[in-house]
């Protein structure tokens, strides 16, 4: 799920950490098949652009000269403040 760039810097796998998601999640089955697959897909596509997102704050804060610690606090920050509508 994870490749590892240098030797701080962290990528996710969008592909595999958006098919983790997928299946981790649980949908009713009391839904029609057609509730479930855009259920589903959506969760997989938020996931998926998530990872994205994530790589990209990622390697933006850990090129910005900030200690390990002051980086990963940083990076934190900005995945809880940034809204999906946002990017």
């Amino acid at each position: 799920m994870t490749t590892q760039a240098s030797d701080d810097n962290l990528k996710l796998d969008q592909k595999e950490f958006a098919k983790m998601i997928v299946n981790s999640h649980r949908v009713s089955d009391e839904l029609d098949p057609e509730a479930i697959v855009k259920r589903k897909l959506t969760i997989y596509l938020t996931a998926y652009y998530l990872a994205e997102k994530f790589n990209n704050l990622q390697d933006e804060t850990f090129t910005s000269g900030l200690s390990t610690s002051q980086e990963y606090q940083k990076l934190l920050q900005q995945l809880q403040d940034t809204k999906f509508g946002d990017w």
